[in-house]
C-alpha cells in the first residue's frame, strides 16, 4: 500500500475522520476568550504580518490586541485539535511591548510551535503520553532567535506522535497529548507530521507557525492544507532544543499563508542567513525549470495531476519561464534512509533525554511506559518503529556508510540537474526523498485544488544553501498560479 494510492488515503480518511481514536492523556484547551469586536477580529485574521504591524502603527489595534485575537481563536477552534497547549502568559508579554520602526517585522507577533520544539516553561511533548507532563527548562535556539526578534510564543502545535517515527501504521496528526488534527476543509487526509502547524496555519491561529521535517513533515501537510511550507537546507535552523528523528535529516522549518510571511519566519530562525530577498512578481522570466518526469514520480499521480502540472506548465511560459521536462537519476529517488533514521532515533533520544531530572527517557522506557499504561490509549496504531529503532544491530561505521551513500547519490543527481535548469518543480512530496537525504531546500506553494476540494501544492527543489533565491521564485510562482 503505497504512499498517496487509493488504500492510503482511504486508510487515513477512515483513520482521521471516521474511526478517530481518543485517549485518556489528550490535553484540553479549556481556556477563557477575550472580549474583542468582530470587526478587529476580521482585520486581524485577514491580515499578513506587514499589514498587521501598519496596524499596530496607525494606532488601529495594539501588540496585546492581536496575541489576544489569535488566543481567541485557537480557543474557538479547539475542535480541530490543531494547538496542544497555550502560552498563558503571551497577553502580558504583549502588553509590554512598543511599536518602533526600527524593529523586525516579527516584532510582537504571535507564533506556534510545533510541540517537539523545547520552548522554556511550557510543555514539550512530542504528542507522547509519556511526555505529557515534560516541561522545557530552556529554549530551543530557534526560539531564542525568535524571541530576539520580538516574537511572541503563542503555544505549541499537535503533530503525528514521536514526528510520525513511531508507527507505520499511524494516523497522520494524531497523538495521544494532542488527539487527531482535523483537516480545516474537509475529510482529507490533513498530513504528517506537522500537521498541527499546518492546520493551524490555514485555520488563522497564529500569522505563522514552526514544523519540522525529517521527510517530508513539511511539505506534505502544508501542501494538504492549502499552504506554504519551506524544508529548508539541512543545518541553517539549529537543531538545539528539538526533539530528534535523525540529525542527518531533521530541520526545523516555516509554514504560513503566504511565502512573505514563511521567509519572515524562516529569517528568523537561521541566524546565518544575512542575504535579503528581493520580491518581484516577473521573478520567474527567463528561469529554467525542470518539471520531473521521473516514472517513479508520475506514479504517484492522481487522477487530476497530470492536469495541474500541465496548467503550471503554461503560466510559467506565459510569465517568460522556459519550463522543460527533467529527470532526475532514478537512484537518487530511490534511496533507503530508514536505517539511518531508525539508528539516529534511538541513539538521538537517549542524549536529548539523557540530562533530564524528570524524564531520562530511553526507546526502551517509552515502550515500556505505554505498554504498562495500556497501548489502547498511548499507542493505538502500536509502536513497531520505536521497538525497531531501539533494537537496531547496524553499527555507527554501517550507517556512516549508508549516509555517505545517499548523500552522494541524491547530491550528485541534483547537482547534475542544476547545471541545465535553475529549479526543480513537482507535486507535493513527490520527490521526497531526494531532497530529503540530500539536505537540499524545498518549499511548496498552494493555488490549486483537486474537484473534492482537496488542495495540492506545487513544490520547487532549489539549489544548497539558496533558500532565499527559491522564496523568491516561490513568491513568483504564488503571483502566476494564484
Amino acid at each position: 500500500m503505497g504512499f498517496n494510492s487509493k488504500d492510503y488515503l482511504s486508510g487515513q480518511i477512515d483513520k482521521q475522520h471516521i474511526r478517530t481514536k481518543k485517549s485518556r492523556y489528550k490535553l484540553e484547551l479549556d481556556h477563557e476568550e477575550y472580549h474583542l469586536s468582530d470587526e478587529l477580529r476580521r482585520e486581524i485574521l485577514s491580515s499578513d504580518i506587514q499589514t498587521l504591524q501598519n496596524l499596530v502603527r496607525e494606532g488601529r489595534t495594539t501588540y496585546a490586541e492581536i496575541a489576544m485575537c489569535f488566543w481567541n481563536e485557537t480557543v474557538r477552534q479547539k475542535r480541530y485539535n490543531a494547538v496542544i497547549s497555550l502560552n498563558e502568559t503571551i497577553v502580558q508579554e504583549a502588553e509590554e511591548l512598543v511599536f518602533d520602526d526600527e524593529h523586525e517585522l516579527l516584532y510582537g507577533m504571535p507564533v506556534l510551535v510545533k510541540d517537539n520544539v523545547s520552548v522554556k516553561g511550557m510543555p514539550v511533548t512530542a504528542g507522547a503520553a509519556v511526555l505529557r507532563d515534560y516541561i522545557a527548562e530552556e529554549d530551543a535556539e530557534l526560539i531564542q532567535l525568535l524571541k530576539e526578534k520580538g516574537a511572541l510564543i503563542l503555544g505549541k502545535t499537535n503533530l503525528t506522535e514521536w514526528a510520525n517515527f513511531m508507527s507505520t501504521d499511524s494516523s497522520n496528526g494524531y497523538s495521544a497529548v494532542g488527539g487527531q488534527t482535523m483537516h480545516p476543509l474537509g475529510q482529507f487526509d490533513v498530513g504528517g507530521s506537522s500537521a498541527g502547524s499546518a492546520a493551524a496555519a490555514a485555520l488563522s491561529l497564529s500569522p505563522v507557525t514552526v514544523g519540522s521535517e525529517t521527510a517530508g513533515s513539511i511539505i506534505y501537510p502544508a501542501s494538504q492544507n492549502g499552504v506554504v511550507g519551506l524544508k529548508p537546507t539541512l543545518g541553517l535552523v539549529s537543531q538545539d532544543g528539538v526533539i530528534p528523528i535523525s540529525k542527518t535529516h531533521d530541520t526545523a522549518g516555516p509554514i504560513a499563508k503566504t511565502v512573505k510571511d514563511t521567509y519572515l519566519l524562516f529569517k528568523g530562525m537561521a541566524s546565518a542567513v544575512s542575504e535579503e530577498a528581493e520580491w518581484s512578481e516577473a521573478g520567474f522570466k527567463g528561469v529554467k525549470t525542470g518539471i520531473l518526469e521521473n516514472e517513479s514520480i508520475k506514479s504517484l499521480y492522481r487522477e487530476e495531476d497530470e492536469e495541474i502540472i500541465e496548467d503550471v506548465r503554461q503560466k510559467l511560459k506565459e510569465a517568460g519561464a522556459i519550463p522543460s521536462e527533467y529527470s532526475l537519476d532514478e537512484k537518487a529517488l530511490e534511496v533507503d534512509y530508514v536505517p539511518v533514521l531508525k539508528y539516529e532515533f534511538n541513539t538521538g533520544i537517549k542524549s536529548f533525554f539523557n540530562q533530564s531530572r524528570t524524564h531520562p527517557l530511553t526507546l526502551e522506557t517509552i515502550r515500556a511506559f505505554n505498554e504498562e499504561e495500556g497501548e489502547d490509549q498511548t499507542a493505538p496504531f502500536n509502536q513497531e518503529l520505536l521497538i525497531q529503532s531501539a533494537g537496531v544491530e547496524e553499527t555507527a561505521e554501517d550507517i556512516t556508510q549508508i549516509i555517505t551513500t545517499n548523500q552522494m547519490v541524491t547530491r550528485q543527481a541534483l547537482k547534475k540537474a542544476f547545471d541545465s535548469v535553475d529549479v526543480l518543480l513537482t507535486l507535493s512530496n513527490y520527490a521526497t526523498a531526494v531532497y530529503s537525504a540530500s539536505g537540499y531546500p524545498a518549499v511548496t506553494v498552494p493555488g490549486y485544488v483537486r474537484a473534492t476540494g482537496e488542495p495540492i501544492g506545487i513544490t520547487l527543489i532549489g539549489q544548497d544553501g539558496e533558500d532565499v533565491r527559491l522564496m523568491e521564485l516561490a513568491y513568483a510562482l504564488e503571483q502566476i498560479i494564484q
